[in-house]
């Protein structure tokens, strides 16, 4: 009798020895984080770019307000490096995350700029945008992303990259 139930004690410690959990007692992994943010939290950022349309360089700068997850508000301005009249660039933008946890994001908004388009003048149209901001773990607070972007105003739609550093607020 005795053997019999060291057996079984060592059949149960065995058994509990190499148990697994069940999928539905398993701990859910952590999502991924959104693209270019580690929550909600607004982002400020700096950036520079080179317009093809105007042949310039420019600086600038864009706040990124997250409204949902996958989706933000980007308002950004830009001024060219371009003698000798003043050249800069508004853009009033949204921008939807493209996948579901990649860094892939595409907008469209407002822009208004002040070119020189034969003279130079105030002109407003549709810009769009795709960009690339790749997913950030949570204890990074500076990121980087990429933006290909184009303006279509006046039968023309001058094409610019820019290339910067978001910091969470």
């Amino acid at each position: 009798m005795r053997s019999a139930r060291s057996a079984l004690g060592s059949a149960i410690a065995a058994m509990l020895l190499v148990a697994h959990p069940a999928p539905a007692q398993e701990t859910p992994p952590a999502a991924l984080p959104e693209y270019g943010s580690t929550g909600l939290s607004a982002e400020l950022g700096a950036r520079v770019g080179y317009d093809w349309g105007l042949g310039a360089w420019s600086v600038g700068g864009q706040l990124r307000v997250p409204v949902i997850p996958g989706f933000a508000l980007i308002p950004s301005a830009d001024v060219f490096l371009r003698a000798p009249a003043p050249q800069w660039q508004v853009n009033l933008d949204a921008a939807f995350r493209l996948g579901l946890y990649g860094g892939l994001y595409g907008g469209a908004g407002l822009g208004i700029t002040r070119r020189e388009l034969g003279t130079v003048q105030t002109r407003t149209g549709l810009d769009v945008f795709v960009g690339f901001a790749p997913p950030r773990p949570p204890h990074r607070t500076v990121w980087p992303f990429v933006q290909a972007r184009w303006l279509l105003v006046e039968n023309r739609s001058p094409f610019a990259v820019v290339a910067g550093l978001d910091v969470e607020l």
